[in-house]
């Protein structure tokens, strides 16, 4: 799954476990540049209890993600 979304992009993301979290991207990290060899992907959340906190997750963990306008 590619999950490259630009820096400030507001995004709902849904995890694996039917959690979700709406946020700003943060920043993007490409297979290469990641410990594991995944995509990663960090957003700062707008609401629920991580909403300010940077969070941090890769690409197995994700179920799919939308581009909110």
């Amino acid at each position: 799954m590619d999950i490259y979304y630009d820096s400030g992009q507001r995004i709902k993301v849904t995890f694996i476990d039917d959690q979700v979290l709406i946020g700003i991207v943060d920043h993007w990290t490409p297979p290469g540049d990641s410990d594991d060899g995944i995509q990663e992907l960090s957003i700062v959340p707008t609401e629920g209890k991580l909403k300010g906190r940077l969070v941090n997750f890769n690409e197995n963990e994700i179920k799919s993600i939308e581009l909110i306008e």
